[in-house]
C-alpha cells in the first residue's frame, strides 16, 4: 500500500477514541479516514510509551552500513589531518592502517571523510612557517584605535601579459583545451600603487625593477605630496617589511613630511589591503586580455588599476583588513578575495 499522509491532528484523535473504547469502524466513520489495523495499533502504542503520535526522527533506526571506523579511529585521522591536512588519500590510507590495521578502499575513506568527519578537500591557504602570530596580534591591537582615514598603504606588484592567460578553456569532449601565448617575449613592468580610503593616493607603473632609490623617488615625488602631517587623513604610511621599504633614506622623507611610517608583521598579506587590490587588478586584465593587444601596456595597466581601485571598493577592502572604517564601508562579504602569490 502506497505511502498515504495523515495529519498529526487525526492520530491524535484516533488515540483518544480508542482510549474511549470506539470501534474501529465508528472511528474511521466518524474521521472520514479510511486507516488500517496496523496504524490504530502503531499509534497507540506509540502514544503510550512516548506521549506522542510523531515519531522522533532521532529514534529511528540507522539503514545502510555501519560505520567502518571506530571512534578511536576517528579521533586519530582528525589529529592526523589537523598535523598534515596536505596528505593524499594513499598517504592517508597507509597511515591509517600503520595504526590500528584497518585497510579501507579509497572510495571508502573519502566517504567517511566527507560524510561523517565533515572533512573536505580545498584549495590551501599559504602559510609561512615564520609568521608570528604574537606579532600580528601586537600590530592588531595596535591599529584598533587608528582611523582607517589616517592610513596609506603602498607596495609593488609584477605584471606579466604571459602570467595573465585565461586558466581555463573549452575544447570538445576529449580533446584538451589550448590558450595561446600571444607574445613570446612579454615585458614585465612593475605597479606601484598606494591606496586610502579614498582610493588610489598615487600610481606609477615602470618597466623596471623598483629598487630602493626608484621607491625614495616615488615617495618623494608622488605620494608624500599628496598625504598630510601626523595626526589628520592620510598621515600614516603602512609597509611591509621589504628591504626597499626600509632604511634611512626612506625614514628621513617621511620624518621631513611629517608622515608617521607603520611596518606590517611580517608574512601577514591578510593585514594588508593593497594586496588585493593586486589581485582585482590582475583578475581584471586577464579578464580582458588588454595587457597583451595593447600598443601602450603602461597606460593599460595604470589606467585599468584606477578603474578597479575605486573609492567602495577601497573601503571594503580595509574593512576586510580590520581596519576601523566608517559603519557604511562594510559592505558585502569579501571572502572570495584572495592574496596574490
Amino acid at each position: 500500500m502506497p505511502y498515504r499522509f495523515i495529519p498529526a491532528g487525526i492520530k491524535l484523535a484516533v488515540v483518544r477514541m480508542v482510549a474511549q473504547s470506539h470501534s474501529q469502524s465508528f472511528i474511521c466513520e466518524t474521521l472520514g479516514e479510511k486507516i488500517s489495523k496496523q496504524s490504530f495499533a502503531r499509534w497507540t502504542q506509540l502514544y503510550r510509551n512516548t506521549q506522542r503520535v510523531i515519531r522522533d526522527p532521532e529514534e529511528y533506526e540507522k539503514r545502510g552500513p555501519g560505520l567502518i571506523l571506530t571512534a578511536e579511529d576517528q579521533a586519530f585521522m582528525i589529529d592526523l589531518l589537523r598535523l598534515e591536512p596536505g596528505l593524499f588519500l594513499d598517504e592517508m590510507r597507509e597511515r591509517l592502517y600503520d595504526q590500528t590495521d584497518t585497510l579501507l578502499s579509497m572510495s571508502s575513506l573519502h566517504s567517511m571523510l566527507v560524510e561523517h568527519l565533515q572533512i573536505t578537500l580545498k584549495k590551501a591557504n599559504t602559510i609561512n612557517i615564520k609568521k608570528s602570530l604574537v606579532s600580528k596580534y601586537a600590530y592588531v591591537e595596535k591599529m584598533a584605535t587608528v582611523p582607517a582615514e589616517f592610513l596609506v598603504f603602498t607596495d609593488e606588484s609584477c605584471v606579466c601579459s604571459r602570467d595573465l592567460l585565461r586558466t581555463f578553456s573549452r575544447s570538445s569532449k576529449g580533446k584538451p583545451a589550448n590558450r595561446t601565448i600571444m607574445q613570446q617575449n612579454a615585458k614585465r613592468f612593475t605597479l606601484l600603487p598606494a591606496i586610502s580610503v579614498d582610493g588610489i593616493v598615487a600610481l606609477t607603473v615602470t618597466e623596471e625593477n623598483v629598487k630602493g632609490t626608484n621607491f625614495a623617488h616615488f615617495l618623494k615625488y608622488c605620494l608624500l605630496p599628496r598625504m598630510n602631517p601626523y595626526p589628520g587623513p592620510k598621515s600614516i604610511l603602512v609597509l611591509d617589511n621589504a628591504g626597499i621599504h626600509g632604511g634611512a633614506r626612506v625614514a628621513r622623507l617621511c620624518r621631513n613630511a611629517g608622515v608617521h611610517i607603520v611596518y606590517l608583521p611580517t608574512y601577514c598579506p591578510e593585514l594588508n589591503p593593497i594586496e588585493l587590490v593586486f589581485s582585482q587588478v590582475k583578475s581584471k586584465l586577464r579578464r580582458s586580455q588588454d595587457l597583451a593587444r595593447s600598443v601602450d601596456p603602461e597606460w593599460t595597466i595604470e589606467s585599468t588599476t584606477y578603474r578597479v581601485a575605486s573609492a567602495r571598493l577601497c573601503q571594503k577592502l580595509f574593512h576586510h583588513a580590520g581596519y576601523d572604517c566608517p559603519e557604511d564601508a562594510g559592505g558585502p562579504d569579501m571572502t572570495e578575495f584572495h592574496f596574490c602569490e
